[in-house]
């Protein structure tokens, strides 16, 4: 290939390349480039594009290859046999992931999804991969159509910047990709928001750049104070806050931009926590600080447990700075996933082992940068992050989570509970797979039902292998538990109709007696009996306790234990004139199964709310058995009435703060 065919500024990166990396990585992107024909310098200009931004990331010489021949492989001008004939077999496997990734970025309006669907496209993307510099490779490419799409049409950049926003920004967020991460943010609001973008951007006194050296300076005075105060082993770094998160901080604080300080921000690191309060001392000894901003995390750790100290001062020519003090350890807890600082970021506060997973992607990075051989990084480790769990879709295109190993039976169940029931068959792909099939990441899952629910009890037994999920197997058992113990209360009352009514009371006695052997051994009942065992019991259908709520028993006319919650206005009314009807209970601590329960929640109406609703009760993993609305046309309120099904207090209070947390969402409470 002739020098002349060559982008103009190919040269110029080769030898800044070769300055960092040596001659040797050269003859290794030469022939990358020689895969190119003259039709293709375009699709060139783009991979370099990618790798310079790989390249400052520190990344290795295999990937930055990767890159550069990623747009003929993606426009299939070249085959991804001519990339292993001349980059080896690990490249051909990291272009295949990046394929894999890319191909999923096409499904339609991505933007428009649940919350919590977008969480688990997101976990599929990552799942997806073996090799974590496929995410990276997606990132940059995804960064280089943000800076190239300034003259597109207004649609297709509103759409591009969307769809990256939901998706793209939260990965490169969660594998603490910042520099990558601030610019996707930033041009995303470009497009999305002009007017905004702009006039933030005008807001701010001094362009860019001179933030940036002004952070410089102040990083330089700080350090130099500080250590004349002899506290040792500081770290002291900065930055200039991007416009993006400006405008998140507008919104969060519902401020106009005069009243948010800290357009700048510097972090201190120290040894101990005597530390940060001696640096804090420091400070505010030396600059007028705003006291409003101020927040001591260390004090009163965030729910996350994110700990550190904020302060905003008013530095030098009177500019705001926001200073985070903390110590390494705590640091590292940030950076890492054990306080999940992500989370709060995105007002997500559960937590759960996927954190794990990121902070090992984290490090995976660091290795990256610090190794010449990426040989060196272990390859299990990366295949094995997301081999707990796969990702499949619904005909209808969500995504569904699913433990490695799954069914067809387990997807059905994870639908909802009825479905799993009357399953009679399934398609993946189209094609006809029996129940016991395992699924694969990324297919297409279709459940084949018939008209009544039939479960067979082969489903329960683990030797057959129809169900891996736990969740699924419980949804199943209490199936049958319900229809053994309507089965029971049938027999029951049949037996205890038959009792003489002229028996004398100790014959009675002994004939309850009987009924508790015949047919208190077939209930499946969690609801322990207090000095009585083996009397059948029934959950109550006016207050609907859960495992977890204090409960009371009250003796029905046919001698069942009714249940309720102890604040029952029901059962108190009835046991003011039956006292000797009442009878002490308590959760067995073996208890399982589900519970109905339900559920008020007033909402501001709008499109799409039910949806979002109940994709997060399904991510979740909650049954939903019944939903009413009720609109005063009066008012923008909306009432909607829920039941579902929970198997203790302790994951209703869960549900409850998830539903609290999507917009629109007035109140959310049990009834």
């Amino acid at each position: 290939m002739s020098k002349h065919r060559y982008p103009i500024n190919l040269e110029q990166w080769m030898n800044h390349l070769s300055h960092l990396r040596g001659e040797e990585n050269i003859t290794l992107l030469r022939s990358v480039v020689d895969l190119y024909g003259s039709e293709h310098v375009p699709q060139l200009e783009k991979g370099l594009g990618i790798a310079d931004i790989l390249l400052s990331l520190g990344l290795d010489s295999d990937t930055l290859a990767s890159a550069l021949v990623y747009p003929v492989v993606q426009t299939k001008d070249v085959h991804l046999d001519a990339i292993t004939e001349c980059l080896g077999e690990s490249s051909n496997k990291l272009l295949n992931d990046v394929l894999q990734m890319q191909s999923l970025g096409k499904l339609q309006h991505l933007e428009k999804r649940g919350s919590y669907q977008l969480e688990n496209l997101r976990k599929m993307l990552l799942a997806m991969v073996t090799d974590v510099r496929a995410v990276l490779i997606v990132l940059a490419e995804r960064l280089w159509q943000l800076r190239h799409s300034k003259y597109i049409n207004r649609t297709d950049q509103q759409h591009l910047a969307n769809e990256t926003l939901s998706v793209y920004a939260p990965l490169a967020n969660r594998l603490g990709v910042w520099q990558l991460k601030w610019e996707i943010e930033d041009l995303c609001l470009r497009y999305m928001h002009p007017d905004i973008y702009t006039k933030i951007a005008k807001g701010i006194s001094s362009r860019r750049d001179d933030r940036e050296a002004y952070v410089k300076n102040f990083v330089k005075m700080l350090t130099d104070i500080i250590e004349q105060a002899k506290v040792k082993n500081i770290q002291v770094t900065g930055r200039a806050k991007h416009i993006y998160s400006i405008y998140k901080k507008m919104q969060r604080k519902n401020a106009d931009l005069e009243h948010i300080y800290d357009m700048s921000a510097i972090r201190v690191m120290v040894e101990t926590i005597e530390d940060c309060y001696a640096v804090l001392s420091i400070l505010q000894n030396h600059w007028q600080q705003i006291p409003e901003e101020f927040d001591d995390y260390i004090t009163h750790p965030k729910p996350n447990g994110y700990r550190s100290i904020h302060i905003v001062l008013i530095g030098p020519k009177d500019y705001y700075v926001e200073v985070q003090i903390r110590t390494y350890q705590m640091h590292q807890e940030s950076e890492l996933g054990v306080a999940a600082h992500w989370r709060y970021k995105e007002g997500v506060l559960q937590a759960s082992s996927y954190e794990a997973k990121i902070a090992l992607l984290r490090q995976i990075i660091e290795w990256q940068k610090e190794v010449v051989n990426p040989d060196i990084i272990p390859e299990k480790a990366v295949k094995d992050l997301f081999a707990d769990r796969i990702y499949v879709f619904t005909p209808v295109g969500d995504i569904i989570d699913l433990p490695s190993g799954a069914t067809p039976l387990d997807f059905a169940y994870s639908i909802h509970s009825e479905v799993g029931h009357r399953c009679r068959g399934a398609k993946a792909d189209g094609n006809i797979v029996p129940l016991t099939y395992e699924l694969q990441m990324g297919q297409r899952v279709e459940i084949l039902t018939a008209k009544h629910a039939n479960p067979s009890r082969d489903w329960l037994n683990p030797q057959l292998g129809y169900l891996k999920s736990s969740r699924a197997r419980a949804k199943l058992q209490h199936w049958f538990r319900v229809k053994d113990s309507m089965q029971s209360a049938v027999s029951g009352r049949e037996l205890f109709e038959k009792e003489p009514r002229n028996s004398p009371p100790k014959d009675r006695a002994e004939n309850i007696r009987v009924f508790e052997k015949r047919v208190g051994d077939r209930s499946a009942s969690n609801v322990q009996i207090i000095g009585i065992n083996n009397l059948l019991t029934h959950i109550a259908r006016c207050c609907k306790p859960l495992p977890g709520d204090p409960i009371i028993g009250y003796i029905t006319r046919n001698r069942r234990v009714s249940v309720h919650r102890h604040n029952c206005s029901n059962v108190q009314n009835i046991l003011k004139n039956s006292v000797s009807r009442r009878i002490d209970i308590g959760w067995s601590e073996e208890s399982t199964g589900f519970y109905p329960t339900d559920l008020l929640l007033r909402v501001y109406d709008r499109p799409g709310l039910l949806h979002d609703i109940t994709t997060m009760l399904t991510s979740d993993k909650i049954n939903v058995a019944g939903l009413q609305t009720k609109k005063d046309h009066s008012s923008v309120e909306v009432e909607i009435y829920l039941t579902i099904e929970i198997s203790n207090e302790k994951q209703l209070k869960i549900v409850l703060d998830h539903l609290q947390k999507l917009p629109n969402i007035i109140e959310v409470k049990r009834r």
